[in-house]
């Protein structure tokens, strides 16, 4: 199936093919065995593959575990699912897939006659973090929905998670409950991130309800307590200034915005997530690549980063993976390196020094740390987000979201564009896509060597290209066949190189 036929038919994805540069081809073939290969299959073996915490997840569901504390165990079944969905697409394990296609089947049976998927009871519902937590469902479950291989069960899914929906957006009204009033905590920003699913839903079924409700969120977070869009839109202030600076729900905000301007087209929301990322990062993203050096908030953490004197937590990683994904969205929407050269910044760094491959994962441990601070023998000092999930065992928010981390760069590693492919991030390994097939001989990022060898040619004709990493952009030599191809653009940081010529095999 071509790129474009793909995309088309995959509705969650909507415009999208209208809309970006870069695409993640998820029929392509990679077998890579770098670094980046290592971590993903040890989050998947030590902890993706562990169906005592699925069952764990999903139990909380028939037991409104969340409601006495305002908790948000609810969250975790989404978060896991969808880095455990990712993490299939590059590795194609059928254990892993048939054990998420048993746990959507039983997340499903949790929906109670109402049509809810809550860890909240009806009583104390639309409090805490119960939308939250919706959220996070719908995001699960869309995720499995684009992998699932079963029709009947991905019908099956959409109708539960418009029943789903549709029970939100009767109650979640400026006649009936405001938004603003449906969580304490940080303005309301995190209810307000349900706007991701919410147009995923919409692109869907074409119900224009639910673009209405993403209208309805949209100017709750421009013009209500937050002002996070409206404050992007005029982009005088740092994130660190804003109303509310809680890093991980506020960025949140802006995937499901970039999601609206897909389907939309309105140019505005582009521009205001644009003018945020690159607020974040040069007031708030360390040399590490993550962001928070106050707790999980926005806090001009670019200069507050040496402070050694600061005791406290820092650098969550929940916020080291949306940033990721953030970035992400605007590298394939945009195709501009800048965003790639974060991503990279972040994952090499802040994230894989989070992942605990030496840790007995088995007894208790869980995969992922959950702050990564910058000073010398201080990791492993809290688990952050964490909650009891039976009487004798506990979850993480960071433990359940770092998958998606680990699974991502594996897969824009190389993304599809209409004219060819580009090679965004270089690790060791072949890659079959968009009609091609690469073998990459590397060792980076321990060497700087990387060498590109065509083994299968589709259309000849094609665009490659090859991002030259912003540290690297003054000292970057390119050989075609030994010879050496020139770089117009060296010196000025990173960028892509273009190479269009008639390819063949070898």
């Amino acid at each position: 199936m071509s790129i474009r036929d793909y995309y088309m038919e995959n509705k969650q994805y909507g415009k999208r093919y209208d809309t970006d540069v870069q695409f993640v081809d998820i029929t392509s073939g990679r077998k890579y065995k770098g670094i980046m290969d290592r971590q993903a299959r040890f989050v998947e073996e030590n902890q993706l593959l562990n169906t005592e915490d699925w069952s764990l997840f999903i139990h909380q569901f028939k037991s409104a575990s969340d409601e006495n504390d305002n908790g948000w165990r609810g969250e975790y079944f989404g978060k896991m699912m969808r880095g455990a969905c990712m993490t299939y697409l590059y590795t194609k394990n059928e254990k892993l897939y048939s054990l998420l296609y048993e746990v959507a089947v039983k997340m499903l049976e949790s929906q109670d006659e109402k049509g809810r998927f809550s860890t909240y009871s009806v009583s104390c519902e639309f409090s805490g973090w119960d939308m939250w937590c919706r959220k996070y469902v719908m995001l699960g479950l869309l995720h499995f929905h684009e992998i699932c291989h079963d029709g009947v069960l991905k019908e099956k899914i959409v109708v539960a998670l418009t029943k789903h929906l549709d029970y939100i957006m009767e109650h979640i009204r400026s006649d009936k409950i405001d938004l603003s009033q449906t969580s304490k905590f940080w303005l309301g920003i995190n209810s307000a991130s349900i706007l991701e699913p919410v147009i995923k839903m919409y692109n869907i079924t074409g119900k224009e309800s639910y673009l209405m409700f993403a209208r309805y969120i949209i100017a709750y977070l421009t013009n209500g307590a937050p002002k996070i869009f409206s404050l992007a839109l005029e982009n005088k202030l740092f994130p660190y200034q804003y109303p509310v600076t809680k890093a991980y729900e506020m960025m949140s905000c802006f995937e499901g915005l970039l999601e609206y301007y897909r389907a939309t087209g309105e140019e505005k929301w582009k521009t205001v997530a644009v003018n945020f990322v690159d607020s974040v990062k040069k007031s708030d993203i360390t040399l590490i690549g993550c962001a928070g050096c106050e707790h999980e908030l926005f806090n001009n953490s670019v200069a507050k980063q040496t402070d050694t004197d600061y005791k406290g937590i820092m650098q969550e990683t929940c916020v080291t993976v949306t940033w990721m994904k953030l970035c992400n969205q605007l590298l394939l929407l945009t195709g501009e390196a800048k965003y790639a050269d974060y991503i990279e910044q972040a994952f090499y760094n802040a994230l894989y020094g989070a992942v605990n491959n030496k840790r007995n994962t088995t007894n208790g441990g869980f995969a992922f740390d959950s702050y990564s601070p910058l000073t010398l023998g201080k990791r492993g000092r809290l688990i952050g987000g964490y909650k009891n999930i039976s009487a004798n065992k506990y979850y993480g928010c960071c433990a359940a979201i770092g998958a998606a981390g680990t699974a991502l760069p594996l897969l824009t590693a190389v993304t599809a564009t209409k004219g060819g492919l580009a090679v965004n991030y270089y690790e060791d390994g072949v890659i079959s896509i968009n009609g091609y097939e690469l073998a990459i001989e590397t060792k980076y990022p321990a060497d700087g060597n990387v060498k590109i060898t065509i083994t299968e040619v589709g259309q000849s004709k094609r665009d490659v290209l090859l991002r030259i990493p912003a540290f690297s952009g003054r000292n970057t030599k390119i050989y075609i066949n030994g010879e050496l191809h020139p770089i117009s653009n060296v010196g000025t940081g990173g960028f892509y190189v273009s190479l269009y010529k008639e390819w063949a095999k070898g």
